[in-house]
């Protein structure tokens, strides 16, 4: 399928949706005909062109249901569905699931994808157990670990494992279940395949967020040369500076390939070097290995990359923001996230090892300091690199606002937690876990209590009240202007003020450009959706204020009041409207004289006019003043 324009794309979208959709809920029976590779395409194209994520969601609905069979004349519901390992090969291989899984944002993608790789690998399962001349697995053996799995938030863990390439996630998982087991008539039967099942979830995990094995050898020897003098021509040992300039150049082939898949393999290579960088039993402590990563960014952004300051990895990671490829500038970003994300892990296991419990919570604040200030200097480089793709500065701002917001606990929709090791970044425990499993153990309707391979294929319906909750699901823009995330004004004060001020301009007009395909498909990109460009620039705004208001020095880098008077003009109402706001507390607190004699003059005028609105909105009194000190000649 090589047509690759969103206007085609967002049509035949609206034909699918109108063909197999009825009332709202996809039919099953309607996908029978359709080609699974189209519903791929459409998922590649809404990452590509940022499609809202409800979208995302029903294709993944879509995609899910494809994978299974329904015989002719079943109801829908009936357990009489059996899976189709063959049509993940149409896809590409199980690599496309856990890619599709990696990207998921609301608990029923994860769920859903989740149990296409259950079944996947009690498949493989299966069939070495045929090759043995073993008895198989049925659907009534495996529904029971289903279920558990399920009340264990799986697919929440392994969601963590294959995004940011966690280990030790199926063992966790496995010790929390076997203890729920133990009460079970059935333990040896269902634990013996629990060990199965979980070995093999891991493995086709780790295959997608690790590196294959065959890169092994470059890996190390890539960790042994990291920086230019020991690569040059003339060094000690020819052969081995050979060899290692040979792996560096493969990485940076993988790095800047045009498929996909190379690239992502790329990444991880990077994002290994990366932490071996700061993770490396050498001198010094990972705060210090983190300071000097940073200093490492920054010389690659002002110097020539090649400087010997700066170490190899580093090097390759700022030398993505030089392609004319947004596809490989966005590397960069998403390389950044990762080794953000891992780089919290790192933090989190070097404090408990060097100090005690008390001293943890005194110290999260400087471990966030720490993983702000290496993201706030590496997304300088973005914006000095004057990134105009709409994808790329979505995602940037995507990354500034997941790391400086904080959910309030009661929009916190993780019940149940999964890793009591990755407790303080991801609010999961283990204890809940072996209760409610005790619990479900106990019961001899253990499969008819909890979700079931069957439900996962159910089709699903969507109310309004569902469909905003999905959409800032994971939207923290959203949630933030809502007043359901707080951003803390100690981690706000670290980002530089370019990189609220630069998005928030290079954003302007997104959210009504194309308005009529932007509302087809609820792109991120444009349009008025929860989570979309609007609610981005509004929060961006937000922050924006909050940094002058603390920071005079940060006013004058955006060149003062002058500033935010050109917001009102802005084609975003909110925009302009907190712009206004912003510019009436300024007059009031540093200019009352004025502002009382504004505000008489306004009085009058609206009451000559009858028309009270002129005082009750902050918009129409900040033009309301504007107005007359122009007619006054104020400035």
């Amino acid at each position: 399928m090589e047509e690759r324009q969103e206007i085609v794309w967002a049509s035949a979208l609206s034909c699918l949706i109108y063909f197999v959709c009825d009332g709202g809920k996809i039919i099953r029976s309607r996908l029978g005909g359709l080609d699974i590779r189209v519903v791929k395409t459409l998922l590649e194209i809404s990452v590509e062109h940022s499609w809202a994520k409800v979208v995302h969601s029903k294709l993944i609905c879509m995609l899910t249901n494809m994978l299974y069979q329904v015989p002719d004349g079943t109801q829908s519901g009936a357990l009489d569905t059996h899976f189709v390992p063959e049509r993940i090969d149409l896809l590409g291989g199980v690599d496309y699931i856990c890619l599709e899984y990696s990207r998921a944002n609301s608990k029923e993608e994860k769920r859903d994808l989740f149990f296409v790789l259950f079944d996947y690998v009690v498949h493989q399962i299966n069939e070495t157990c045929l090759a043995a001349g073993l008895s198989t697995y049925t659907y009534d053996d495996a529904q029971p670990l289903a279920s558990l799995l399920a009340s264990a938030d799986a697919p929440e863990a392994f969601y963590i494992s294959v995004k940011h390439g966690v280990e030790g996630v199926g063992d966790m998982l496995t010790k929390a279940i076997s203890a729920a087991l133990s009460q079970s008539a059935e333990y040896e039967q269902l634990n013996a395949l629990l060990d199965k099942v979980i070995r093999k979830l891991d493995g086709t995990v780790s295959t997608f967020s690790r590196i294959d094995n065959e890169f092994a050898y470059m890996i190390q020897v890539t960790k042994s040369f990291k920086c230019f003098s020991s690569i040059k021509d003339g060094s000690e040992d020819g052969d081995v500076a050979s060899r290692a300039r040979l792996c560096w150049a493969t990485l940076h082939s993988l790095l800047h390939s045009q498929i996909s898949s190379y690239r992502h393999h790329g990444y991880i290579w990077l994002v290994e070097l990366l932490l071996s960088e700061i993770s490396e039993e050498t001198d010094g402590s990972v705060w210090s290995k983190i300071q000097n990563l940073q200093e490492e960014i920054k010389d690659a952004g002002s110097h020539d990359t090649s400087c010997p300051e700066v170490s190899l990895p580093v090097c390759l990671l700022c030398g993505l923001l030089k392609s004319k490829h947004n596809y490989i500038r966005w590397g960069f970003l998403y390389v950044l996230e990762k080794f953000l994300m891992r780089c919290k892990l790192l933090l989190d296991d070097s404090d408990m090892q060097e100090h005690s419990v008390a001293y943890h919570s005194k110290n999260r604040l400087d471990k966030a300091f720490a993983v702000i200030d290496v993201m706030s200097t590496a997304l300088l480089l973005v914006v000095q690199n004057n990134e105009t793709d709409h994808i790329n500065i979505l995602k940037m701002c995507d990354m500034l606002f997941s790391q400086l917001c904080l959910r309030l606990p009661s929009t916190n929709v993780m019940q149940l937690g999964g890793l009591q090791s990755l407790g303080q970044l991801f609010g999961c425990t283990t204890k809940n876990i072996e209760c409610t499993l005790e619990t479900l153990a106990s019961h001899k309707t253990i499969g008819t209590k909890s979700l079931s391979r069957n439900e996962t294929l159910q089709d699903t319906g969507m109310n309004q009240s569902t469909q905003s909750a999905l959409l800032c699901e994971t939207s923290m823009a959203a949630l933030l202007l809502k007043g359901l995330a707080i951003a803390p004004m100690q981690l706000v004060a670290l980002v530089p003020t370019s990189l609220f001020y630069g998005p928030l301009m290079q954003l302007e007009g997104a959210a009504s450009d194309d308005i009529a395909l932007g509302i087809a498909v609820g792109s991120t990109g444009r349009g008025n959706i929860p989570g979309a460009t609007s609610d981005i620039r509004a929060a961006l705004l937000l922050l924006l204020i909050g940094k002058c208001t603390a920071d005079p020095e940060a006013l004058s880098e955006v060149e003062g009041n002058e500033f935010f008077r050109g917001l009102l003009d802005d084609t975003d109402s909110r925009v302009a409207y907190y712009s206004a706001a912003f510019l009436l507390k300024r007059m009031m607190t540093e200019e009352p004289d004025v502002y009382q004699r504004m505000l008489q003059s306004l009085i009058s005028k609206a009451q000559q006019c009858n028309n009270e609105k002129l005082l009750e909105n902050p918009y129409l009194q900040m033009r309301g003043i504007l107005q007359l000190s122009n007619d006054l000649g104020v400035q």
